[in-house]
């Protein structure tokens, strides 16, 4: 096949160009003619848009629609009429801001937006549009005709214009209203006038609250939505009915004459507090668009309310003064007098009758120290040069009652008259209301130099025998048991180590052995009678429950008293000595129920004789008991549970002896000899109370000046109070701006009270409350050194 050449496809291209050019020339009068519109909206410009204008919200407009004639109809086309009729549709407007209005159409009486009328020259096309449209501003929109000649286009823009109300509301100054005390809902009233200015009588509609924001004292320019019980409109004037606070509300539209006036009252019930209230009232007028106006309303509590948190902060203030100057003080000399008193009790708890004499004095002195502190504040007062003047007495004390101890625990002949003498000038003393400090001090420095050593060396060393003497008897006694091999083995060799320091020139050595020593003894002691009482089983007379009640009661007082004996042995042995109290006294009750048993049981003469003799001795062992003598009472105990025992024939079995009694293999203690003498050791450094403050002056040092008595002196404390209150009131009130019209409200409460108290700053001025007022007074007035 021979190629097209490329001459060939240029020529038949332009040969196709030529005649689509010529088709185009030939078609285009046609199309021109077909293209010419044949109906035309009346008003529409010259871009075919139709323009409207309205005021009020509901839209309603008729539209013309004409058939333009025809150039090739004959005559003019006066007769002409456009076959097939015409088809009218309406599209929605839209507004500025996207939103869609529908519109109803009426095409020549019939309505449903797209029905088809006929149209002539003669007889033009009427189009009613309707709708309502919400806000001011353009719509717009598009009016559609279609024929059989084609379809044709033309816009539709609808204008909503403010229109100029009828009825002006006439501003005013804000309303206000008091909280009162803040106990009730505040209500407040509102008086809005108006007048008619176009001349157009009518009837306005019920008035509408549209909103209503509150702008609090504590929030500063915040606004809040306030809570609102109700709101209700009446018409000034109006009749009142009897119907309570709803009385003349109104519930209909309301009558407005031409270029007349009136008011509305407006009355919110049930608002939040103090503060500024802004809100809108809406009313629908007879002619023109609704009418909206704002109004204010200041509520306030009353200025007496923040002169009362005011005067409250300032006493409040003084009441703390009263406080942290006088009652603390008084109530910290009374806890002073107290533990001052107490420690007296201690020193004489186990002091012989003549010690204790002199303590019962210092006591009364005490006591009277105390009687006063605890007169009213205003009353006699205890200072603390008194309290201080009680404690070197104290001191003294306690340094006489050791060296007295010391003094008795030798032999008469022995006795020193240097130290006897002494000793009977500090008795005298401490009796003796008039002692000075200074002979007091003088007097606790003399007994201090007294031959302590001596005296202690003499002192231990009979504590030393006796405490041997005890260990050893109690030893012989108890034979092989361990007991008695911890006494012979572990007590008695350290004793003897305390008597070879006790030879030696260094007594403290002596003494601190000594001490380890008697805590050896309590501690064998103690270990015996625990021993005793972890026995599983009961001993005779005990149920279970029993056994298990004394076991825990001995166990618990034996703890406090091994707890005791890191600081005192001498507390540790009494705490010893009252458990094994308990546990023997109810050793011999569990037995004597026993032999009361038997005795009922007992059918002859020799064994009721025999029981009778029993009972008897655990009679006499209980009287060791009140005689506080309980070794003496567990050897009773001994000799009567062996004497009960032998009786029953044969002996109870299954019970060891660690259960039945107290001293054989029983691992306790009821037949040790309890030590004679428990008293506190002489010798080392006696402690001595801490040294008392300096004094402070007496009320009242100018004693020319008249003062007033102590019952008067109340009503010049009451003046003064009233003088300062008034001034811390007068200040606040101008400073804190308490007659603000919207004053109130929480915070503002509270910082009229905290300036009182003495507590808050407004700008640059301080108030440092009465306490303040009241101090700087004092150090004007106090003089200097």
């Amino acid at each position: 096949m021979e190629p097209v050449s490329a001459r060939s496809v240029v020529l038949g291209s332009g040969a196709s160009l030529a005649h689509l050019a010529l088709a185009l020339l030939l078609l285009a009068p046609w199309g021109a003619v077909q293209a010419q519109p044949r109906l035309r909206v009346a008003g529409s410009n010259a871009s075919n848009e139709v323009r409207l204008r309205t005021t009020s919200d509901t839209f309603r407009h008729v539209l013309r629609v004409d058939l333009l004639p025809s150039a090739a109809s004959p005559g003019g086309g006066v007769d002409e009429l456009l076959p097939g009729g015409v088809t009218v549709l309406v599209d929605p407007l839209q507004s500025q801001d996207g939103v869609q209005v529908p519109l109803a159409a009426t095409v020549g009486g019939e309505s449903g937006g797209g029905t088809t009328a006929v149209i002539s020259a003669r007889q033009p096309l009427s189009v009613e549009l309707s709708g309502r449209l919400p806000t001011v501003g353009d719509y717009t929109g598009q009016v559609v005709l279609i024929h059989a000649g084609g379809r044709e286009t033309a816009s539709l823009v609808v204008t909503r214009v403010q229109a100029a109300p009828t009825v002006q509301f006439v501003a005013t100054s804000p309303a206000v209203a008091s909280s009162g005390w803040g106990w009730r809902p505040v209500d407040a009233s509102v008086r809005l006038p108006f007048r008619e200015t176009a001349g157009v009588a009518g009837r306005m509609a019920v008035p509408q609250l549209l909103q209503l924001q509150r702008k609090t004292p504590d929030l500063g320019a915040a606004l809040i939505q306030p809570r609102l019980t109700g709101a209700h409109f009446a018409l000034e004037g109006a009749p009142q009915g009897a119907d309570g606070q709803d009385a003349g509300t109104l519930r209909e539209d309301i009558p407005v004459e031409a270029h007349g006036s009136g008011a509305l009252v407006l009355t919110l019930r049930g608002l939040d507090g103090p503060g500024e209230y802004t809100g809108t009232v809406r009313v629908a007028v007879p002619a023109g668009v609704p009418v909206e106006q704002t109004f204010t309303i200041w509520v306030r509590s009353p200025w007496t309310w923040g002169a009362l948190l005011i005067a409250l902060g300032a006493l409040s203030s003084y009441s703390v003064r009263l406080y942290t100057q006088h009652i603390r003080p008084r109530a910290q000399r009374l806890q002073r007098a107290l533990a001052l008193s107490r420690r007296l009790q201690a020193l004489m708890t186990g002091q012989d009758a003549k010690l204790q004499e002199v303590g019962l004095a210092l006591r009364g002195q005490l006591d009277a120290l105390v009687s006063e502190i605890r007169k009213p504040v205003r009353g006699i007062r205890v200072g603390d040069a008194e309290l201080a003047g009680v404690e070197p007495r104290l001191r003294l004390y306690e340094v006489w009652c050791a060296a007295s101890r010391t003094l008795r625990a030798l032999p008469e002949e022995l006795h020193p008259p240097e130290a006897s003498k002494r000793l009977s000038a500090v008795a005298t003393s401490l009796r003796s209301e008039d002692a000075t400090a200074e002979q007091l001090l003088a007097q606790l420095k003399a007994v201090r130099e007294l031959d302590v050593e001596g005296l202690a060396r003499a002192g231990l060393e009979a504590q030393l025998l006796d405490i041997e003497g005890q260990a050893r008897a109690l030893s012989k006694q108890r034979g092989k048991d361990p007991l008695g091999l911890r006494l012979t083995y572990e007590l008695l060799p350290l004793l003897q180590s305390v008597r070879g320091k006790l030879k030696s020139a260094n007594l403290g050595v002596a003494r601190q052995q000594f001490e380890l020593a008697r805590r050896s003894y309590f501690d064998i002691l103690c270990a015996e009678l625990s021993t005793a009482v972890a026995a599983p089983l009961p001993p005779r007379g005990f149920t279970d429950e029993e056994w298990l009640e004394l076991t825990t009661d001995v166990k618990e007082r034996l703890r406090q008293a091994r707890t005791r004996a890191d600081t005192s042995v001498d507390e540790a042995f009494r705490l010893y000595q009252g458990a094994h109290a308990i546990y023997v006294r109810q050793l011999i009750t569990e037995l004597r129920r026993d032999v009361e048993t038997a005795q009922q049981d007992a059918t002859t003469e020799a064994h009721r004789s025999t029981l009778k003799g029993i009972d008897d001795a655990l009679g006499g062992a209980m009287g060791f008991l009140s005689a506080t003598s309980p070794h003496e009472a567990a050897v009773a105990y001994d000799e009567a549970r062996a004497d009960f025992t032998r009786y029953q024939q044969p002996p109870r079995a299954g019970l060891g002896v660690i259960n039945e009694s107290l001293v054989p293999d029983g691992g306790e203690v009821a037949g040790m000899p309890r030590p004679t003498n428990m008293g506190a050791p002489t010798g080392g450094v006696i402690p001595t109370l801490p040294e008392a403050p300096a004094g402070t002056s007496a009320l009242g040092d100018f004693e020319a000046m008249p003062l007033p008595s102590p019952r008067h002196m109340w009503m010049v404390e009451l003046g003064v109070l009233l003088l300062l209150t008034g001034v811390a009131v007068a200040l606040g009130l101008q400073l804190l701006n308490v007659f603000s019209p919207t004053w109130g409200g929480f915070g503002a409460g509270m910082t009229a009270f905290l300036w009182g108290f003495g507590l808050h700053q407004v700008g640059n001025a301080t108030f440092e409350g009465l306490t303040g007022l009241l101090t700087r007074v004092e150090k004007q007035t106090t003089p200097g050194p």
